[in-house]
């Protein structure tokens, strides 16, 4: 082996050795915030609350078993990337900034294990679903090719997110099927009467939308089915305790108050 080759090796095996160094130092709060940012908006779940809603990508959704798995794995390396950070000498805004994506990534952890909505309510699935289609069409119309598109995408996702829902739900309350199963009377008349009324503000062809819009009724109205077999049987309890409660408090919420603090606060108020 020549002089020269032997250099390019080491010179190959010792930059091996500090790409982990120059990749730590080149991690920073704000490229751990555009990542996870850019991450939880493909993944996020939809929500039927008053939280600011947000711009996704296009596209199916997924919530098997292994979709959700594959989150948590995205979700450890986001937490340990934000862990190794050293706020402690930054700027006061700085610090607070990182508080608020250490909340961020709590949150996360919140709705896929503290309060795993996505195996004990079946109103979540609903949410993955109307919901989303909901959103679609906040749009003003008229909808362009893309929108149209995502409108019949969100459409034909339905089937396959109740089927993972129903695979998914572990002996969900009564209280909360009894909510899904209302929210699910008349859904056909209501998604055909939609679709009626898209045809003439999309690029959507009417046999088209009308063959999705069937396909998601049946399936909403099979997991209507399901749940409205099981009520008899399942649970009454619905609250997850205490614990569930501070943690959210202490790790979401940022706020250092025991609950029966904040309700000395509400009756002072």
């Amino acid at each position: 082996m020549t002089r020269s080759n032997r250099f390019c090796i080491a010179f190959f095996l010792s930059s091996l050795a500090i790409l982990p160094i120059v990749r730590a130092q080149a991690d920073s709060l704000e490229t751990l915030g555009d990542d996870f940012w850019a991450w939880r908006t493909k993944y996020a779940p939809f929500t039927g609350d008053d939280v600011n809603r947000m711009e996704r990508p296009g596209g199916m959704r997924d919530w098997s078993r292994a979709g959700i798995e594959q989150r948590r794995k995205d979700l450890a390396h986001f937490e340990a990337r934000w862990k190794n950070l050293k706020p402690a000498q930054w700027p006061i805004p700085k610090q607070v900034d990182h508080k608020l994506i250490g909340s961020a990534l709590s949150r996360v952890r919140w709705e896929l294990e503290v309060n795993p909505r996505w195996k004990r309510d079946p109103n979540f699935y609903i949410e993955q679903t109307l919901t989303a289609l909901a959103e679609a069409l906040t749009v003003p119309r008229p909808y362009d090719e893309a929108r149209s598109r995502e409108i019949l995408a969100r459409v034909e996702n339905i089937p396959s997110i109740l089927q993972q829902g129903s695979e998914n739900l572990e002996n969900p309350p009564a209280p909360f099927a009894t909510v899904a199963v209302e929210d699910l009377n008349g859904i056909r008349e209501r998604l055909r009467k939609m679709s009626g009324a898209l045809v003439g503000s999309t690029n959507l062809k009417q046999d088209e939308l009308d063959a999705a819009t069937d396909r998601a009724a049946d399936a909403l109205e099979k997991f209507q089915e399901q749940f409205k077999k099981k009520l008899p049987k399942l649970p009454q309890q619905t609250a997850h305790g205490r614990d569930a409660y501070i943690w959210f408090l202490r790790n979401v919420a940022l706020m250092p108050f025991a609950p029966e603090e904040l309700l000395a606060m509400g009756k002072q108020e």
